[in-house]
Formats: C-alpha cells, sequence, structure tokens
C-alpha cells in the first residue's frame, strides 16, 4: 500500500514539496500510526495547524455534529460561529477585527493588500515594503516576493515589484530601507523555515518605530500560538 500510494502521488500530482516516505494513515494525541501498524511521536504537528493534538474527542465530535448540519456556507450568508471565533480573537489578541482564510500564504497576502489599501489612501506611491533576508512567507506571487530566499524566488520572477529586504537584527540596514513610500514591514519574530534565528528586542523595538514614524503596517508572521499564523500591527 505505501508504495502505491507514493507511486500515485509521484505520477499525478504536481511535486512541489519533497516528502518524506511516510504514509500516515491515523493519529491519536501526539503520536501517529504509519499504514503498517509502526508509532511515531509527531513533533510536527501538522507544521502548527494540529497543536490541539490529533483524534481529539471534543473536536472530532464537534466535526461531527456539524459535518451532519451542514459543511460549508459561503461569505454570501451568515451561520452562528463565525462572528463567535471573530470576537474570541479580537479578545484574546487586542486586536479589533479577525481575518479569516485558508493558509499562512493567504494570510499574508491579505496582511500587504491591507498595508497597500492604506497607504494608498495616505500618499500615491507608497506601496514599498520592507522583509528579512533567509524569511518565508509563502508560495503565491505576493507572498514569495516578501520571502527573502532566492531558492524558491528564481523561477518565478520577475516577481512583485517594491519589496526590500534587510538583515536580521541589523538596525541600521533597516532604518537604511523604511522611508515614506513604505507601507510594510513583515516581520518573523523568530525565523523558521530560514532557520531558527531570533528577533532582538532592539530590531524589533526598531522596526514599531519606523512603522510608526512612516505610517507603515507592522505584519508579523509565523505567530503559531494555535490561533493562525499571520498578526498584522499598525
Amino acid at each position: 500500500m505505501k508504495k502505491d500510494v507514493m507511486e500515485l502521488e509521484k505520477k499525478y500530482l504536481i511535486q512541489t514539496y519533497a516528502r518524506s516516505p511516510l504514509v500516515i494513515e491515523k493519529g491519536k494525541g501526539c503520536w501517529v500510526w504509519d499504514t503498517k501498524g509502526r508509532k511515531y511521536l509527531d513533533f510536527v504537528s501538522g507544521l502548527g495547524v494540529n497543536v490541539l493534538g490529533h483524534a481529539h474527542p471534543r473536536i472530532v465530535k464537534a466535526i461531527r455534529d456539524q459535518a451532519g448540519k451542514i459543511i460549508h456556507v459561503s461569505n454570501l450568508y451568515y451561520h452562528p460561529y463565525q462572528g463567535l471565533l471573530a470576537a474570541a480573537l479580537a479578545n484574546v489578541t487586542g486586536m479589533d477585527r479577525a481575518f479569516f482564510c485558508n493558509s499562512g500564504t493567504e494570510a499574508v497576502e491579505g496582511a500587504v493588500k491591507l498595508a497597500r489599501a492604506c497607504a494608498g489612501r495616505l500618499r500615491k506611491g507608497k506601496f514599498e515594503a520592507v522583509a528579512l533576508d533567509n524569511s518565508f512567507h509563502g508560495r503565491t506571487l505576493g507572498a514569495l516576493s516578501a520571502t527573502g530566499q532566492e531558492k524558491y524566488r528564481k523561477d518565478f520572477e520577475p516577481l512583485v515589484p517594491g519589496f526590500h529586504f534587510v538583515r536580521l537584527n541589523d538596525v541600521k540596514d533597516l532604518e537604511a530601507h523604511v522611508n515614506e513610500n513604505t507601507c510594510a514591514l513583515i516581520l518573523e519574530p523568530i525565523q523558521g523555515e530560514g532557520g531558527i534565528y531570533e528577533a532582538s528586542a532592539e530590531f524589533m523595538e526598531a522596526a514599531a518605530a519606523l512603522a510608526k514614524r512612516f505610517q507603515a503596517l507592522l505584519i508579523f508572521d509565523e505567530i503559531q500560538c494555535g490561533l493562525g499564523r499571520t498578526g498584522t500591527f499598525m
């Protein structure tokens, strides 16, 4: 079965990811099992998606109950839960509103669009963004344009114009690139995919001060705390 599954994917799926030769069949808590019944401790947690573990009984019950009613309601209508979740997120984060989407890439795209829309009302030509070397923000054109790794960018250039990259924790480099044309600063407080590198308090404080000074949106990516991936702050 393992070989059949892998061969089917190799033949019929566009190969965008290098996968480990492991076919996962089920999970329980922090453990997963492959198709041969071998047990593994799951340190990946679905790239942060399954932070509450696999097959949590309350989550399983909620999904089962909801599937028996209705699975999807388009954004043309209201349903009972979206407003409740948005209010809970606003209460936890201290922000005013939430934006729901399907992936971290879409979260970055939405944040960049929001930054450009707000900045465009302030002044024409205020559309540039500053991101970090060695960063990763997603694979759509906008998110990829904010990604500071050549290996991801090279096959898709030219990308969206207006993105500039600075060195992590280099305050002078950051100050040299943020100006009146900057609409957003996109930062990873801890760089994940590019290596586990932490932004210093001095660097983060400088970024916040520059964002305030030049009326730019400060976008934090990779906040994987179970609430979502991208946070945006003015």
